[in-house]
């Protein structure tokens, strides 16, 4: 299990090559979310993705004949930039393995970063048998998404970001994919401020983690279908499963409805653009279910805005 250590020492390794997004106070959010909202809008990074941060931390620690070989990895579409991107940066060949049906905006900005795109079927599963497959047979060394510890230290500096910015914050709502993001920032939020309150959301139709702390074990979901592209991972991985368990005070679900609501709202009162995968936290408070107090500092962590464009006009537009 990653500790705050690693996560600060992430900090200092990745400053050159991120941006540090800001920490931005939004009273026109408080009354529909009956708290004093702060937004986190990770889609300010170069890539328009927090996973930036964990792809850099993860390839500046390769050794010199593992940067020679070059990197591989699976993703829907984020991570993939994030990879890519540092990749071009630091002079490294890099494969991304990513599916058929993925956000169409993603897949075009990875190829303006140089890599080497393999398409395949339609599942995380698939894409990651493909990775595999590659760095075997290639020597490349795999960049996993969410199951690698530089890349929860990476993703973790965001909470440090958070608390410098402001040390009295109360919450901070995170969305939950393959959970590397959560995995992050809860450690390095709860070392810094034990009590705050970390809630994590993800899609019902997509709620790896909410089913496996039912049966205390890493659970596979069926058939996961979302508009949140960045949250289409099928399996919940054992160790930020570990971490969720200990570090996360609250873990909740949102329907896909809700989820294009809350964009719609953050587009409208914020003045951001968030993708479907970036508003889970603001879909979920707003369903008013949780303990949320109006004079409470909350933290949501925008973590993209790698939109398709036709879905996000439609839900603007109220078509979907």
């Amino acid at each position: 299990m990653i500790t705050l250590k690693d996560v600060q020492n992430a900090k200092e390794r990745i400053a050159p090559y991120i941006i540090r997004t800001p920490l931005l106070r939004v009273p026109a959010l408080d009354d529909y979310l009956n708290c004093q909202v702060y937004l986190k809008p990770e889609n300010l990074q170069y890539t328009g993705s927090f996973k930036l941060r964990g792809a850099t931390n993860r390839m500046l620690v390769l050794s010199d004949e593992e940067k020679q070989n070059g990197v591989v990895c699976a993703s829907s579409g984020n991570h993939a930039q994030g990879v890519a991107c540092a990749a071009k940066r630091l002079g490294i060949k890099a494969t991304i393995v990513m599916s058929k049906n993925c956000n169409p905006v993603k897949l075009e900005n990875v190829k303006q970063f140089g890599a080497d795109v393999v398409m395949v079927g339609n599942s995380s599963t698939e894409r990651e048998e493909k990775s595999k497959e590659i760095s075997q047979a290639e020597k490349r060394t795999e960049i996993h998404p969410f199951a690698d510890d530089y890349i929860k230290a990476g993703q973790g500096t965001i909470a440090l970001e958070i608390l410098d910015d402001e040390p009295n914050m109360d919450k901070i709502v995170v969305p939950i994919g393959g959970g590397g993001l959560i995995s992050g920032i809860a450690v390095a939020a709860k070392g810094i401020k034990p009590d705050i309150t970390i809630i994590g959301a993800e899609p019902q139709s997509a709620n790896r983690y909410s089913e496996s702390l039912k049966v205390g074990k890493p659970v596979k979901v069926e058939n996961v279908n979302t508009i949140a592209d960045g949250t289409r991972t099928e399996r919940a991985n054992l160790g930020n499963l570990e971490i969720i368990k200990k570090y996360v005070d609250i873990l909740t679900t949102v329907e896909d409805e809700e989820i294009r609501k809350a964009m719609k709202l953050i587009v409208e009162k914020a003045k951001i653009v968030a993708e479907p995968s970036s508003s889970l936290g603001v879909a979920a408070i707003s369903k008013n279910s949780l303990d949320i107090k109006s004079d409470d500092k909350v933290c949501f962590v925008i973590s993209g805005g790698n939109n398709d464009l036709k879905l996000l006009s439609e839900i603007l537009a109220n078509k979907i």
